[in-house]
């Protein structure tokens, strides 16, 4: 259990990442997961495991997720440190 949990704060972390400056929504965050093989029930990615999962990368990796209140997106606020 605890591995595929640190394997689900992996995969929303790189999701995350991987969009760069412009961000994510949480609805593109949930069409990825549902394509994602770490996806084993075939389930939504719910809002509030979403903000459980970004709290615990914050604990874990540091790694800031920042919501653009006027896009409703998400996107890693210390990209260039993790980029080092």
């Amino acid at each position: 259990m605890a591995v595929t949990l640190f394997n689900r704060y992996i995969w929303l972390a790189d999701t995350i990442y991987r969009t760069g400056d412009h961000g994510i929504t949480l609805e593109e965050i949930n069409r990825r997961w549902l394509r994602s093989q770490y996806n084993y029930a075939g389930e939504d990615y719910p809002e509030r495991s979403f903000h459980r999962h970004k709290n615990a990368i914050k604990e874990i990796f540091d790694i800031d997720i920042e919501c653009d209140k006027r896009t409703k997106c998400y996107s890693i606020a210390n990209a260039e440190d993790i980029k080092q």
